[in-house]
């Protein structure tokens, strides 16, 4: 009985050892696919099915328990904060990098591009009017500088990275045209320092800004949707054509509170609409206003926000006479995410520079 009872717990040693070494190759195959997903990643980031990952599109993986983002808020804007030097080991910089997100969209769209910057202190944040940051009756470019400043202030960072994309690429313009000391280094991604307001070019939905947010408008105040399902219902009546990554996308500012059988918007699509005029602008004089630090620019060649303006290089320089510009052929508009790891690459040979 003893011999049996000493080669059963044998036996469950062995499946034990067995069971996490097949767990850890898990893990790591997870990851390394997540790194090398270039070509079978193309849009892999709709919404997932099940109740668990709802809120994960843009990401394709899964963050796992020990992956866990810690929450910060200073003066009601929301971020997290992440430190990939046990990643990249000795490729590390201690160049800290914000990185801001575009219109309608969170911190969150950052999870999987945020793994790939060899930075130490890598910071994602929701502007004002998103994701988890205070909703205000006012959203303009100087109240959104103040409040990335009051957060890097809080962190004691005296000169970082700062990467935007669409919306957060025009804030992050008009930072670094503003501080230049404090924003040392300047990526931007697939948007101009302009006035949109006057391009005779037309922007096609779901980029178009200002048609997008009257839609959303619309269906907030006049359909009054109680659900997810609901408000792709009515979103797909006003864009039939929408795809269903952009309609998953806008799902993850929604939350669905059962109590009260209603629909919660993250993005303050009241605030957004009011101020879409001065959204659209860029409030800068290029004649008074110069960046000069290390400055890239990264374009979707099949997106009309840059590509297919006239002279959009020299609408760049008359701002960022000494910037580079990346043309991405195969992306649209959310290049972090159809080239990611070009884009990637961009940030981490700009904190090199």
């Amino acid at each position: 009985m003893n011999k049996v009872t000493t080669k059963m717990r044998s036996l469950f040693c062995n499946i034990n050892k067995i069971s996490k070494l097949n767990s850890n190759l898990h893990d790591q195959l997870r990851w390394n696919n997540s790194f090398g997903f270039n070509q079978w990643r193309k849009r892999q980031y709709n919404i997932f099915s099940g109740e668990g990952n709802k809120n994960k599109l843009f990401c394709s993986f899964a963050i796992s328990s020990d992956e866990k983002e810690i929450e910060h808020v200073v003066d009601g804007i929301s971020f997290t904060i992440h430190d990939n030097s046990s990643r990249y080991k000795e490729e590390t910089k201690n160049v800290p990098i914000v990185l801001v997100h575009g219109c309608y969209g969170s911190k969150k769209n950052f999870r999987f591009f945020s793994k790939m910057l060899k930075s130490s202190k890598i910071i994602t944040l929701d502007l004002r009017n998103h994701g988890n940051s205070k909703h205000t009756d006012s959203m303009k470019y100087e109240e959104m500088e103040n409040d990335i400043k009051n957060v890097l202030k809080k962190l004691e960072i005296k000169s970082c990275c700062l990467v935007g994309f669409s919306l957060g690429g025009k804030v992050s313009m008009y930072c670094a045209l503003k501080s230049p000391t404090l924003f040392s280094y300047l990526v931007i991604m697939d948007i101009l320092p302009l006035n949109y307001n006057s391009i005779k070019e037309h922007v096609q939905l779901p980029y178009n800004i200002t048609s997008m947010t009257d839609i959303l408008y619309k269906i907030k105040i006049k359909k009054k949707p109680q659900n997810k399902i609901e408000f792709l219902k009515y979103l797909k009546q006003e864009i039939p054509h929408i795809s269903d990554t952009f309609a998953n996308f806008i799902c993850m500012s929604l939350k669905v509170n059962k109590e009260q059988n209603k629909l919660i918007w993250k993005i303050n699509v009241d605030t957004i609409h009011k101020e879409l005029s001065h959204l659209m602008d860029f409030p800068l004089d290029s004649k008074k206003h110069k960046y000069n630090n290390p400055c890239n620019f990264i374009i979707g060649k099949k997106s009309d926000l840059v590509y297919t303006i006239q002279q959009y290089d020299t609408i760049i320089n008359s701002f960022f006479p000494t910037s580079k510009h990346l043309i991405l052929e195969n992306s649209s508009h959310t290049v972090y995410i159809d080239e990611a790891h070009k884009c990637a690459h961009v940030v981490n040979s700009v904190i090199n520079a």
